[in-house]
This record gives C-alpha cells, structure tokens and sequence, in this order.
C-alpha cells in the first residue's frame, strides 16, 4: 500500500469510526443510573481505533464524547465519555509497540488493564463533579453510584473490547484491512 494511499485509508476508517461513535448513543439500547449509563457497544469504534492508531483513537473518542453531548444524557454522562481519550491514548500507544497484545492471553491481560484505567478515569471524573456541586446530583449516594460506576464500567469495558475484537477478525476473514493486516491480530 503506497503512503498517500495508507493516509487515505486511515483517514476514511478514522471517519467511519468517529460517526458510528457519535450515533451509537443516539441508537443503541442503554441502562441509566446518573450518573452511570451503559450503552451497548459504546466503546467498540474507539476500542477498533485503538487497534490503528493513537490518532485514530482519540479521534473517535472525541467523537463519542460529541455524540453523548447531543444525546440528551445527563452532562455527568458526556464528562465520563471525555475522560475515554485518556485509556484510548494511553492503550493505542502500548498497542502500537507492542503488537503481541491483540490476540490470547495476552489480550486479556491488556483488556483488564485498560478496563482499569478506563473506570478509574470515569470514577474520578464522576468524583469530582459529585463532590464540586458540578453535578445536579449533588453526592447523593456517592458509594453506591460509584460502585455501579465502577463495577459496571468494568465490566462494559472488558465486553466491548471483546466485541471490538471479534469484528475486526471477522472483518479480516471477508476482507483483509489494510492498516490492521499483522498475523499477530488475526490469528487466534
């Protein structure tokens, strides 16, 4: 693949990605708890960016942060989405020199890390607010909202990275892509 033809390509998935993040929250089933939500497959374009670039990820990220503020959520929700471009950064980075990380074991042990730093990140954002009176919620039943927050997001986060992976191999069996074509990604 020739550069200006990569750029292109990346340009063009970066696109697509970024605007199925911001539809996402407009389409998809969600459960919310404000200052909790968990809509499926929220993180899934973000996580498929991280598997391009540092670029790409946060593009997208940005993205869905755009698409949680045109919602209709709470503001508490779109802050949350705002702090993925910190986990998506950090993960595309380490993906990027480390390309054994998408596929078994290792995977895993990658997903649980940046499901880590993702929650962590959406807590103390949550936190803050909470305890700032940014919120309308004004901290009530912070422990349990954190907790939900916590737990919840953890666990959508270790989901949609699988999902994320589980396209991009099926995407790779139909039609090889170009910017993710490494035999460490498609083969299990």
């Amino acid at each position: 693949m020739t550069k200006s033809r990569k750029r292109l390509t990346t340009l063009t998935t970066a696109a697509i990605l970024t605007a199925l993040a911001i539809i996402i929250p407009q389409v998809m089933p969600k459960i919310v708890i404000p200052p909790a939500s968990f809509t499926l497959a929220s993180h899934v374009p973000i996580m498929i960016g991280m598997l391009i670039s540092p670029a790409v990820a946060v593009t997208v990220a940005l993205g869905s942060t755009f698409g949680f503020l045109i919602s209709g959520l709470p503001i508490e929700i779109t802050f949350r989405a705002l702090t993925h471009v910190i986990f998506a950064f950090f993960g595309a980075t380490f993906l990027a020199r480390h390309r054994d990380y998408t596929r078994g074991i290792k995977f895993q042990l990658f997903n649980l890390i940046i499901a880590l730093i993702h929650t962590l990140c959406e807590v103390v954002m949550v936190y803050g607010l909470l305890t700032t009176g940014f919120s309308h919620l004004d901290g009530r039943h912070l422990g349990s909202l954190l907790l939900i927050l916590g737990f919840g997001g953890f666990v959508q986060s270790l989901i949609d990275f699988n999902i994320a992976m589980f396209l991009v191999r099926a995407i790779h069996k139909v039609h090889p892509f170009e910017l993710l074509k490494t035999p460490e990604l498609i083969n299990d």
